[in-house]
């Protein structure tokens, strides 16, 4: 096989993904993408920069974790497959009307976001869930996965979205308190609906204008998505996960030893033990693997999809709770390989009984582990992107 071109970004599973590509004998070079210094959408003297190199590598396609414009339309331009996997939630680029050049076999980590676009008439959309690197992961153990420091009856990885570049809500604090009570009650009916996204349903052209009028957004002429997606999934979303994630772990650091690792401090939260952030390399297996039970709550954006941390968690040996996402279905057995709530007291009641019966608990996380390492790789991954393109 040849090469591929690897667009070099702050990502999650970049080593994992190329040393994939490389054992099926696919040669890959690193191109560094300025995500965050020009624009991803459009950028001419990046775009002609990227065209130039693709024309003259020789490469089999340029392949990136999330989907960039840009770089659909430089692919384009050279007649060369841009393979993408888009694993982020919400994530505006993947709307973008570029996501139609024929040069695309885009892939999308969530299922029902795949269907959505596939409505909106995008034939290069496909569904590829997420995965884990378990052989580097057995590696790491190596007969001492006992990390004391890392022990704990409950952990729970990842942002409580109170931090303040995620608190976007902030910018809506100027609408008028009718507006503000719609929101708040919207908010509530969305932390009792667990697994049915309402968010952007119940933003009517009224409340739209009224968000507008303290917090505009312009809609490029290029995208597919509305001011309702945007508002209910950059704004309320991260809100109501925040509150969700918060009351969770509140309740139950108050009844268990409970890890938090995640960026900033939390005083609200002071029966947490809050580790600040893990290294996803280096510490977040030994978190995983030496974690009686791994949470997982997922950010309401993400609408089916399963999050790559329930992957990790399950590829190292870890038992996991997760709250409902329809993807599980077909791809996991829940009391077998997982567990899922539905509310949560659900939550809370299952943490009970899996904390008393340690043997089922084992047995499922031995499941899990064992469900990932067989179809649920890096490596598979790869396998199933190679014959999407052949």
């Amino acid at each position: 096989m040849g090469k591929v071109l690897y667009l070099q970004w702050d990502c999650f599973g970049e080593e994992y993904i190329c040393a994939s590509f490389q054992k099926v004998g696919l040669q890959v070079e690193m191109y560094p993408l300025p995500y965050g210094k020009v624009s991803m959408r459009r950028d001419e003297i990046f775009e002609n920069n990227l065209t130039e190199c693709l024309l003259g590598g020789e490469y089999e396609f340029v392949f990136s974790f999330n989907f960039f414009p840009a770089v659909a339309i430089a692919s384009n331009k050279a007649n060369l497959k841009y393979v993408s996997w888009t694993y982020d939630s919400p994530f505006m680029y993947l709307y973008s009307m570029t996501i139609k050049l024929p040069t695309n076999v885009a892939f999308c980590f969530d299922d029902a976001v795949v269907d959505e676009l596939k409505s909106k008439g995008v034939e290069t959309i496909h569904y590829l869930p997420m995965a884990a690197p378990v052989d580097l992961y057995d590696k790491m153990y190596c007969g001492f996965s006992n990390r004391t420091e890392y022990e704990s009856d409950i952990s729970f990885v990842g942002s409580m979205y109170t931090e303040a570049r995620q608190d976007l809500m902030k910018n809506l604090s100027g609408v008028a308190p009718q507006v503000q009570q719609f929101l708040e009650t919207l908010i509530q009916l969305q932390l009792q609906s667990y697994a049915v996204p309402i968010l952007e349903k119940f933003l009517n052209p009224g409340i739209l204008v009224e968000l507008q009028n303290v917090c505009p957004i312009e809609i490029d002429p290029d995208e597919m998505q509305s001011e309702a997606w945007m508002y209910a999934n950059y704004f309320l979303a991260r809100e109501t996960t925040a509150r969700e994630r918060t009351q969770i772990i509140s309740a139950l650091s108050e009844r268990y030893p409970l890890k938090l690792y995640t960026p900033e401090a939390t005083p609200n939260i002071p029966g947490a033990d809050n580790k600040g952030p893990v290294d996803y390399c280096d510490e977040m297996p030994y978190v995983f693997k030496n974690s009686k039970i791994n949470l997982n709550i997922s950010l309401k954006s993400i609408y089916s999809g399963i999050p790559l941390r329930a992957f990790d968690i399950m590829g190292c040996g870890g038992f996991l709770i997760s709250d409902f996402q329809a993807d599980f279905n077909g791809l996991f057995v829940p009391d077998e390989d997982y567990v899922f709530y539905t509310t949560p007291e659900d939550l809370y009641a299952k943490v009970d009984y899996y904390l008393e019966h340690e043997d089922q608990r084992k047995r499922i996380a031995v499941n899990g582990y064992a469900k990932v390492k067989e179809k649920h790789t890096y490596d598979i991954r790869v396998q199933e992107i190679l014959r999407k393109l052949n």
